[in-house]
């Protein structure tokens, strides 16, 4: 589906995004909640970007509300049957509701790819609210390992933290995706009815 004027659009990563997604990156908020939480310099950030556009496995797109870049979707193993994705919003004034709009994109757009079975995601413990959102959207929880240790900002609390691994069958999405949409406030359930993916042609 193709409609440059959909309110909630995702587009394919470009060089335009780089300077705006490597803020994102190394904002604080959104290093917390990922297993590489250092600072990333802007030449490494350059060498992610040239790899992501070399790998035919992976794919980046940046969340667009009424044409403002807000966020991104990452999806790998793309020519597996089983995909892995991951989200993040890096930006804080953005509409509510907008990570379950992420949520809803990532497995809408897993059912557009016709050899895909299912969809796997992993959060780490210390993140509730993906976490919350996982089990909104009735993810099966298969497993869950021991991460590591976190560092707090004091620099003197170290938390243990564990890696939670969910799954998503696409025939259980065909299944049960009216009924989580009807779980969702209306203007949620409104824009996720006007989720877009652009082609990258």
């Amino acid at each position: 589906m193709n409609d440059v004027t959909s309110e909630h659009c995702f587009v394919p990563i470009n060089a335009s995004h780089l300077s705006t997604v490597w803020h994102w990156r190394n904002s604080e908020r959104v290093r917390e909640n990922m297993h590489y939480d250092k600072l990333i310099a802007w030449d490494e950030h350059q060498h992610w970007f040239e790899a992501l556009m070399q790998d035919t496995s992976r794919e980046c797109w940046i969340y667009c509300q009424h044409s403002r870049p807000i966020g991104v979707l990452n999806v790998s193993d793309t020519q597996h049957s089983v995909m892995q994705w991951g989200c993040y919003l890096g930006e804080v004034n953005c509409a509510p509701g907008s990570g379950l709009i992420l949520e809803w994109a990532a497995l809408e757009y897993a059912q557009q790819k016709i050899n895909c079975t299912g969809l796997e995601a992993q959060v780490l413990s210390f993140n509730t609210s993906a976490l919350k959102l996982h089990m909104l959207f009735e993810y099966e929880r298969v497993k869950i390992e021991r991460g590591g240790m976190r560092q707090s900002n004091s620099q003197s609390d170290i938390t243990h933290y564990d890696i939670h691994y969910f799954y998503y069958a696409m025939q259980k999405w065909r299944q049960h995706r009216d009924a989580v949409l009807v779980k969702l406030p209306k203007p949620i359930q409104r824009a996720c009815q006007q989720v877009t993916f652009l082609s990258k042609e």
